[in-house]
C-alpha cells in the first residue's frame, strides 16, 4: 500500500500528533508499504528523509502559533501528492495540510481517513486571549462551524483515540463514520528497568508532558503545596512550553522551589528513566483527548494520582493502579498519604490494545476498509 500521512505540527517538539506519525511511518515501512510524510515548513527540516515531504507555507502572523503555516496556492502541491501515487491519505491536522489533503481527494480521488486528535475548546487562548475569556461559547462556535464541518464532509472515515472524544462528535460537528482507535506505546521499553535518576530517599511525584495552561499544572504544584509532609517529598516536572516562567514563579509563591525540580525539554529516550525513578505520576489536566504519558507511566508501574477524567476511567482502578480525585483537597489527600505511608497502588494490569502493533494494524485495517468501501 501507499501512504500518505499528512501533519502541521511533525516538526514541533513532541505531541500526540507527531507520536502518532512516527508511530505509523516506523511500521508502516518495516512491514513493506511505501509511506510519505507530507508536512509544512519554511526552512529546512533537520531530517533529510526522502519520505519527508516539505509543502512551505507562511507562518501564521500569532505568536503562539508561529509553527504552524499556511498558503493560498494548495493547488501547487498536487503535483507533488501525484508523483507519490497513494492509496490513501490519513490526516492529522485540521488547518493547512488539511486542506491541502482535501484539495487531493478531491482532484485525485484519494480516499482520506482524518484523526481528531486534539479537544480543541480548550485550546482557544491559542488564537485569542481576550476573546476566549469574555465570550468563550462564542468563539468556540465560530471555530467549530468553521473548521470541523469541511472535515466531516471530507473524510471517508473519522479516527478519535479515545470514548470521552467520540462521545463529544456532536458538539465538533461530526457525523457517525467514526471509529475509536487508541494510540498505543512501546509497551517494552517502558517496562523495561533503567538507570534510576534518584538522589535521595525522598517520594517523587512526576510530571511529563507539555508546559502549558490548559495542563492545569498549577493545580498540581498547589495540591503538593498544601501537603503535611511535603519536606519528604519532592515534585519533578519534565518538558518544556509556554507556561514554563509562570509555573516556577509560581513555585516560588508558593514557597516550594527547594522541593521543585523544573527539568526542561528532555530525549524522548530519557524520559522512560524519569517514570523508572519515581513514585507516582500526578496531573490535574482535564483535556487530554487520550492521555499517553498516563499509558507510558502505566506502563512503567507508576501509580497515577490525577484530578478524575474520563479518559483515566477507562485506565486506573482507585485503590489499584492509582487514585481519581474529584477535588484538588483530595488530590494533596492522597499524595500527603503515599509521603506517610510510603506504599503506593501496586496492582498493574496488561494494558492489552495499547501497544504500536495493536494501533498499526487497527489503522491499516482501516485503510483497506476505506479504499475496499
Amino acid at each position: 500500500m501507499r501512504i500518505g500521512l499528512f501533519t502541521d505540527q511533525f516538526s514541533v517538539g513532541i505531541s500526540g500528533q507527531t507520536t502518532s506519525v512516527m508511530m505509523l511511518y516506523n511500521y508502516f515501512k518495516k512491514n513493506g508499504h511505501a509511506c510519505y510524510i507530507f508536512t509544512s515548513h519554511t526552512h529546512k527540516l533537520a531530517d533529510d528523509n526522502p519520505d519527508i515531504i516539505n509543502l512551505p507555507g507562511v507562518p501564521y502572523p500569532k505568536k503562539n502559533m508561529r509553527e504552524y503555516r499556511f498558503s493560498l496556492l494548495v493547488k501547487r502541491h498536487i503535483k507533488l501528492i501525484e508523483a507519490c501515487r497513494l492509496d490513501i491519505i490519513h490526516v492529522h491536522t485540521e488547518h493547512y495540510l488539511a486542506n491541502v489533503a482535501l484539495a487531493a481527494k478531491k482532484q485525485l480521488g484519494i480516499p482520506v481517513v482524518y484523526t481528531l486528535h486534539t479537544m480543541w475548546e480548550y485550546y482557544l487562548d491559542y488564537l485569542t486571549k481576550p476573546i476566549n475569556r469574555i465570550a468563550h461559547e462564542q468563539l468556540w462556535r465560530a471555530v467549530r462551524l468553521t473548521v470541523f464541518p469541511k472535515m466531516a464532509r471530507g473524510a471517508d472515515m473519522i479516527v478519535v483515540p479515545s470514548r470521552k472524544l467520540y462521545n463529544c462528535r456532536r458538539r465538533y460537528c461530526l457525523g457517525d463514520n467514526m471509529v475509536v482507535i487508541p494510540m498505543g506505546i512501546d509497551l517494552e521499553r517502558f517496562g523495561r528497568e533503567t538507570e534510576s535518576k534518584r538522589t535521595d530517599d525522598k517520594i517523587v511525584f512526576l510530571y511529563v508532558g507539555r508546559l502549558s495552561p490548559e495542563k492545569s499544572i498549577d493545580v498540581s504544584l498547589r495540591a503538593f503545596a498544601d501537603m503535611k509532609n511535603r519536606e519528604s517529598a519532592k515534585l519533578v516536572i519534565v518538558g518544556d512550553g509556554p507556561s514554563m516562567s509562570d509555573l516556577k514563579k509560581l513555585s516560588e509563591e508558593l514557597q516550594i522551589t527547594g522541593q521543585t525540580v523544573f527539568t526542561g525539554a528532555v530525549p524522548r529516550d530519557e524520559t522512560v528513566s524519569y517514570y523508572h525513578s519515581a513514585d507516582a505520576f500526578v496531573s490535574a489536566s482535564r483535556t487530554e483527548s487520550q492521555g499517553l504519558t498516563f499509558l507510558e507511566a502505566l506502563a512503567s508501574h507508576l501509580p497515577i494520582y490525577a484530578i478524575r477524567d474520563e479518559v483515566l476511567e477507562e485506565l486506573v482502578e482507585n485503590g489499584r493502579n492509582g487514585f481519581l480525585c474529584d477535588t484538588e483537597t483530595q488530590l494533596t489527600q492522597r499524595m500527603d498519604e503515599l509521603c506517610v505511608t510510603r506504599k503506593a497502588p501496586s496492582q498493574f494490569k496488561p494494558l492489552d490494545g495499547y501497544s504500536v502493533q495493536d494501533y498499526a494494524r487497527n489503522i491499516l485495517a482501516l485503510y483497506e476498509k476505506v479504499i475496499g468501501d
